[in-house]
């Protein structure tokens, strides 16, 4: 594919702004070149380590196994890694000897930085994505599909596309700007100002009908729920979500440890 034939959107602001999550995707391929662009411009990212690993795929088996969307052209992996850095270590003669909690802090900046980069120039050059927040659940399937070691934990996943058209997602509300950022001193919000958050988060996703087309509601582990899904919002939801117990069967401190990260 020659640089021609590869959409280009050159103002960053408009990317941004205009980026939303998507979850269909055409049946189009994603080319090597295009790809390599997205990862050369990923690990572009400020951070220090090094401590951020990719895998991706285009193979619709391995995704399979996964439980991707069904349309997901190329699936990315985020991975703390500190296989790789411990070999560094051994490579100049010194044996490892720091907080493993905090190498997993750093980590975790690291491809945070390193997935919006990929996120944004995704976007630049027309395709989709939408983030998968529950891959540090997935890490024995993760690990056994990828061939993945010890000292190496996948963040988040990514599920990459050329937009469905037919796929209409809008953009989704965010806090009111003068209520998120604050200049000297923090902004530890009044009960009406959580309102107005509140207010800008549950009448945005309610006026896009958002739940309901996603079809995804939270049930309640007691008492009756008195919450149809045109009334059911953000913060309706997000409560539910951490209310009501572990989402997994496994704590995340113990799939840590058993991938060999140090955290006692």
């Amino acid at each position: 594919m020659s640089n021609d034939e590869i959409k280009i959107e050159h103002d960053l602001f408009k990317v941004i702004h205009d980026r939303r999550s998507i979850r269909k995707f055409l049946d189009k391929e994603v080319s090597d070149e295009v790809i390599d662009k997205i990862l050369s411009a990923g690990i572009r990212a400020p951070f220090a380590y090094q401590s951020c690993s990719i895998v991706y795929t285009r193979d619709k088996e391995k995704m399979k196994k996964l439980r991707m969307f069904p349309t997901t052209k190329l699936y990315m992996v985020f991975f703390i890694d500190f296989n790789r850095m411990e070999k560094i270590i051994k490579q100049r003669n010194y044996k490892y000897d720091f907080d493993d909690s905090l190498l997993l802090w750093m980590g975790v900046q690291d491809v945070s930085l390193v997935v919006e980069n990929v996120i944004l120039s995704a976007d630049a050059l027309g395709l989709g994505s939408v983030l998968l927040g529950g891959a540090p659940f997935q890490v024995d399937k993760i690990t056994e599909i990828f061939k993945v070691p010890r000292k190496t934990f996948p963040v988040v996943s990514m599920c990459l596309g050329y937009p469905d058209p037919e796929h209409k997602m809008q953009i989704r509300p965010r806090y009111p700007l003068k209520l998120t950022a604050s200049e000297d001193k923090y902004n530890d919000l009044s009960d009406d100002e959580i309102k107005e958050c509140m207010r800008a988060m549950d009448e945005g996703y309610i006026t896009q009908g958002y739940y309901i087309k996603l079809g995804a509601k939270i049930p309640l582990n007691k008492g009756k729920d008195e919450i149809d899904m045109d009334k059911y919002s953000w913060s309706e939801h997000i409560s539910r979500k951490i209310t009501q117990g572990a989402w997994y069967e496994e704590t995340l401190l113990n799939l840590l440890r058993k991938q060999g990260f140090k955290l006692d």
